[in-house]
């Protein structure tokens, strides 16, 4: 679904690794839109290729990893042939992200305190002071109590949910254009993922701000979501709006993770083969469909053409031949 107000575009997206097995390619031709006040929900099981994306998006891939094809604009400024500097002027304050373990995220020898006015004070022009007026108010704003005490607490001495809590805190008080949920729930209980799930949704709606959501839980994703991307081996293999996509999935590997997060069903699917999928067999996967070896649909068409996501329904897209 493409958005006229998009503010950031990703086109044609290839991210290889380099292995003990050789070049990698991990993210495959991936494209995307996200518009303010949206969230994007980018779905799949590990090593499908999501963190990999949201990485790229900020410039943080590791050394072993790099983009060898496509384009990521925010605001129309492609953020792969920008400087470091312009990068990290907009990493943070224009484009930020809370990661799946909010405890690495935290230098463990440094109050809340520290991390959060440090963080003001390097993208905002006030003082010390000001700085921690500001922060005080933004944890009270998350609903955490005492944020006087709580700025001088340490990361080890707070729950996980209080402390994903606290990098939403520190990323509102930035008002990001931008923010990337990578996993943000995937550790907490019930309740911690409530109350995260509905900062995230107040993020968006008082300050419209787009989400990129990544998750493997289609719940959260069902949700929050206004449009999903399913990826596959580093492929997106489905993209619709939510409803669309779970109303109506086609792909089969999205029939799989609706049906095993549904459990029972009336409609008795495929079954989906178990295959591991470890960095060898990913390697030369150019004219074969990513999910063959686990398809109960799969036969020598799937194994001999090069997949194109094509518009099965208007806004509705798939990477299967069997659909094309």
């Amino acid at each position: 679904m493409m958005g006229q107000h998009s503010i950031l575009t990703v086109n044609n997206l290839n991210i290889v690794v380099s292995t003990p097995h050789g070049v990698t390619q991990t993210v495959n031709d991936v494209s995307f839109e996200l518009e303010a006040g949206k969230v994007f929900g980018l779905v799949g099981e590990s090593g499908s290729g999501k963190t990999m994306t949201c990485m790229s998006l900020l410039n943080l891939l590791p050394d072993e990893a790099k983009v060898v094809e496509g384009s990521i604009k925010f605001r129309n400024k492609d953020i792969l042939n920008c400087s470091t500097e312009d990068v990290r002027k907009v990493r943070g304050s224009e484009i930020a992200m809370i990661m799946q373990n909010p405890m690495t995220a935290f230098n463990p020898v440094r109050n809340i305190g520290c991390h959060f006015i440090e963080t003001l004070r390097t993208h905002l022009h006030i003082n010390k002071h000001q700085a921690r007026e500001m922060a005080m108010a933004y944890l009270e704003k998350m609903d955490l109590p005492y944020p006087e005490n709580l700025l001088k607490q340490y990361p080890f001495q707070l729950s996980g949910g209080m402390l994903q809590r606290v990098m939403i805190a520190i990323t509102m008080s930035l008002n990001p254009s931008i923010l990337i949920a990578d996993e943000p729930t995937t550790a907490l209980d019930a309740t911690n993922q409530l109350q995260i799930l509905k900062q995230l949704d107040r993020l968006r709606n008082e300050y419209n701000t787009g989400i990129l959501l990544v998750s493997h839980d289609l719940g959260v994703i069902a949700q929050m979501a206004d449009e999903v991307a399913v990826m596959y081996g580093g492929y997106i293999v489905e993209k619709a709006s939510v409803l669309k996509l779970f109303n109506r999935p086609k792909h089969p590997y999205t029939r799989a993770l609706l049906q095993s997060r549904l459990g029972l069903t009336r409609r008795k699917e495929k079954s989906v083969k178990r295959v591991s999928v470890s960095h060898r067999n990913l390697i030369n996967r150019e004219t074969a469909c990513p999910f063959i070896e686990r398809c109960g649909d799969a036969d020598h068409t799937c194994a001999n053409n090069r997949l194109e996501l094509k518009e099965y329904e208007k806004d509705h897209l798939v990477r299967c031949v069997k659909l094309q």
